[in-house]
């Protein structure tokens, strides 16, 4: 995914303040080899770097409203950016991003846009016309989002710890679901769906409406321009995921330009068991193509730089590994 940095209110204005900035994100520059892009405004910066996967070709970020009095830096995918498009006809659009729909819905709603989102996100918004600031993360902590504090009083926001450790007093990880506003000051719950509850549910669950929902969050998960694959474990987890994916994959637009073969990987142990497995799930799915590394010893080798990486306590770190691949 994308890296976002923004950095808001802070006292030095100098070009050397700039430059400084752009080179804490490029301690982001693994997560966006695509484009870097920084927006200055006053003693507000905004930069960006980015991983290409809806419109590769234009939707460079920052991203702005039709007079550039909006910017938005986005790490995420919006799924149902095409239906808020359709409520938003009056703007006209510059990029064919899914997330310079945030700018526009900003225009519209003001800040209380947020759950009209569907998707994984986390990112910062500035208005221009009144120096004021929004960040929100996606309601699960999906995508993730550091937020610091400056001696100078300036507030900080980065995909990663380590863009705000050598320039921050002080920084927490940003809590999923939460807005939060320069205006008021302090972090705010955006999620708050009407159908949760704390009680156990009584009544028998419904297989058939777990698969629809099962499948329409993996489908709409499809919304990309450019060529992807489904990593697999042998579990059941994953192997679902493809099955899904592998029906699917024609209807969607990659596929008219890339073709209808399903790419799956697989990164791990030679266990005669999970290659079995693998290659069992492959018979079925028939449209496909396996790819499989077996490297220990890297994979060890990756536990370091994973930490440095993520520069975060990991309940099961093994399971982070295959990302680094």
């Amino acid at each position: 995914m994308c890296g976002i940095l923004a950095v808001l209110g802070v006292s030095d204005v100098s070009l050397a303040k700039r430059s400084r900035i752009i080179e804490l994100s490029r301690r982001l520059r693994h997560r966006g080899p695509d484009w870097s892009g920084i927006h200055s405004f006053e003693d507000c910066y905004l930069a960006h770097q980015r991983l290409a996967i809806v419109d590769p070709t234009s939707g460079d970020q920052p991203l702005y409203n039709e007079d550039k009095t909006v910017v938005v830096t986005v790490n995420g995918e919006i799924y149902n950016h095409e239906e808020l498009k359709a409520k938003l006809k009056p703007h006209k659009f510059q990029t064919g991003s899914d997330c310079e729909v945030i700018a526009h819905l900003y225009e519209e709603y003001g800040e209380e846009f947020v759950d009209m989102l569907d998707g994984m996100f986390s990112f910062v918004l500035l208005d221009t016309r009144d120096k004021s600031f929004i960040a929100a993360r996606d309601a699960i902590g999906i995508c993730p989002l550091y937020m610091g504090w400056g001696l100078d009083g300036s507030v900080w926001f980065s995909s990663e710890m380590k863009a705000l450790s050598d320039d921050c007093e002080r920084f927490i990880s940003f809590p999923p679901g939460h807005l939060y506003s320069s205006k008021t000051g302090g972090l705010r719950r955006w999620y708050n769906p009407p159908w949760f509850s704390e009680s156990i549910p009584s009544a028998p669950y419904d297989p058939l409406l777990i698969r629809e929902s099962f499948e329409k969050a993996v489908i709409k998960r499809l919304m990309t321009d450019v060529p992807f694959g489904v990593l697999l474990s042998g579990g059941l987890d994953s192997s679902l995921v493809a099955s899904v994916v592998s029906r699917h994959l024609a209807e969607t637009k990659v596929a008219r330009q890339w073709g209808n073969k399903l790419h799956t990987f697989c990164i791990g142990l030679k266990v005669p068991l999970i290659l079995k497995l693998l290659r069992k799930l492959l018979t079925t799915l028939a449209q496909s193509i396996m790819n499989y590394t077996s490297q220990c010893r890297r994979a060890l080798m990756l536990w370091k730089k994973l930490f440095i990486t993520l520069r975060r306590m990991m309940s099961r770190p093994l399971e982070q590994v295959p990302q680094c691949f």
